[in-house]
């Protein structure tokens, strides 16, 4: 049932059809973990698995089919390992642990460096370094999966080979004379690319640095946060127009934009400032800071107002930078933009209790559910246009399209729309080993400090040993120890 704040949205009038959406089947948070339990990650389970040489399959058609090429990106694997630990978090499931778990194994067996340090680009089928490169994107996302394993089971294994990669970063990958990180390294670790982008800035925030201080507490992760995020707002952002730039439109190493332009007009890509915002408003959560609040809720305004199809239900690719921002004419609606914009508004109401950003919500969760699930042979889309026709053969797996996001949407759909919006009680499924019973484990993945424990099992059985404050837990010893967190908002 939902909280008092919510309920009032049972339908909601929505597309140019004027056809009637259920709103309180969007707003119901178990929808969302049924969802990934039933229609998403089974069938990943199922078939991306390759039994024969390890790690998953990097192509896979609309029907599940492996076809070439073959070989694999370590960062690919690291988010289906992501996926299969988000899998187990919404349903202590051991399969899915189990899965999540062989992908790690293979990461770092095959994937690491072991001269130099660093994941490679990309490995050949048989798991032999094909692309010795350290491009930022690559590396970034093989601690992503990494990270979100660590956060299910503290597996000590996994932490140092992250925090060598982030030293990496700090050092081979830092520009001492212009400032800022660079874009790619060599196998040497020397610079290869000494542009300036993104994903070395506050993507690098946005898609790891947030998830891995809930994981670990660090002081030292969580100044880093806010070193990148200050470089960002410093660096990257437009001066006249407030866009965040830095994907798609790159910088070189002094700093100097090259722009990304469409039929002649600069282009903003809605998904960065989506990834932007998010990163701003739930570092202004874990760090207290106001300034990073106000900045979220500035480029949040923006996006509402430019980057959204009221009419459709959906979050536009591409604008135009400067004013009017129209949008490009080659639009298309990315299921990973679409979930980001059900994110923001998530987020924005949480923050303001404004009734506006339920309803985005809602529209843009119709939207998706509608044209952006595949609902003849599960999973989803990438891509369709604005009027929801399918762009290209749907095919389920390829390089950058992996189950992530997907798994991403609905474990934050679940987590967000109970303690943040019903004011409900979630719970989270971890497996952990314990021989240090006096280690704490940070089991959170709300920003907000306002959300708290409000019980624990182990083993099936009640536990006290957690602070609800702090949301970490001390286990007992043993090995493979079912844990089981409920939380809830205080005073909810």
């Amino acid at each position: 049932m939902m909280g008092n704040e919510s309920a009032w949205m049972i339908r909601y009038i929505t597309f140019n059809t004027n056809e009637a959406v259920d709103g309180k089947m969007h707003m119901n948070a178990e929808y969302w973990r049924e969802l990934a339990l039933k229609d998403l990650i089974p069938y990943w389970y199922r078939y991306v698995r390759d039994k024969e040489y390890g790690g998953f399959y990097p192509n896979l058609s609309r029907d599940w089919r492996p076809f070439p090429p073959w070989d694999k990106y370590p960062a690919m694997i690291s988010r289906q390992v992501f996926g299969f630990s988000t899998a187990y978090l919404l349903s202590g499931e051991d399969s899915y642990l189990d899965a999540a778990r062989d992908g790690v194994d293979y990461l770092l067996e095959h994937a690491w460096d072991k001269e130099y340090g660093g994941w490679y680009d990309m490995l050949s089928r048989t798991g032999e370094p094909k692309e010795t490169t350290k491009s930022i994107p690559l590396q970034l996302y093989t601690n992503v999966g990494l990270t979100m394993y660590f956060f299910t089971t503290g597996d000590i294994r996994i932490m140092p080979y992250i925090d060598e990669s982030i030293r990496i970063q700090q050092t081979c990958g830092h520009d001492k004379e212009y400032g800022g990180y660079y874009q790619s390294l060599n196998r040497d670790l020397s610079v290869l690319d000494d542009g300036k982008n993104k994903h070395a800035h506050y993507g690098y925030v946005g898609s790891l640095l947030l998830n891995l201080w809930l994981a670990t507490r660090d002081p030292e992760i969580l100044k880093w946060e806010c070193h990148l995020t200050d470089l960002t707002l410093e660096r990257m952002m437009d001066q006249e127009y407030g866009w965040i730039n830095g994907y798609c439109n790159r910088y070189d190493r002094q700093w100097k934009l090259t722009p990304f332009t469409v039929n002649g007009a600069e282009i903003i890509p809605i998904g960065a400032q989506l990834t932007a915002a998010l990163s701003f408003l739930r570092l202004y959560h874990q760090s207290g800071n106001t300034a990073y609040l106000e900045q979220g809720k500035a480029l949040s305004d923006r996006i509402n107002r430019y980057g959204w199809d009221s009419g459709r239900g959906v979050w536009i690719d591409l604008v135009e930078k400067a004013y009017p921002h129209r949008p490009a004419a080659s639009c298309m609606v990315s299921n990973w933009i679409q979930i980001y914009g059900c994110f923001l508004q998530l987020q924005l109401y949480h923050l303001t209790k404004d009734r506006q950003y339920l309803e985005r919500f809602i529209k843009s969760e119709a939207f998706w559910d509608k044209y952006l699930r595949d609902k003849e042979y599960g999973s989803v889309f990438s891509n369709v246009s604005p009027d929801g026709i399918l762009d290209g053969d749907g095919r389920k797996a390829e390089p950058w399209r992996t189950s992530y996001h997907e798994m991403e949407h609905t474990l934050l759909n679940y987590l967000y729309l109970n303690v943040y919006i019903n004011r409900q009680p979630a719970s989270l499924h971890f497996r952990m080993d314990c021989s240090d019973t006096s280690k704490k484990r940070f089991v959170s993945l709300a920003d907000d400090p306002s959300v708290q424990i409000t019980g624990v099992k182990v083993n099936g059985q009640s536990w006290t040993g957690f602070d609800a404050r702090e949301r970490s837990i001390i286990l007992p010893a043993g090995k493979d120890i079912k844990v089981k967190v409920i939380f809830g908002m205080d005073g909810a």
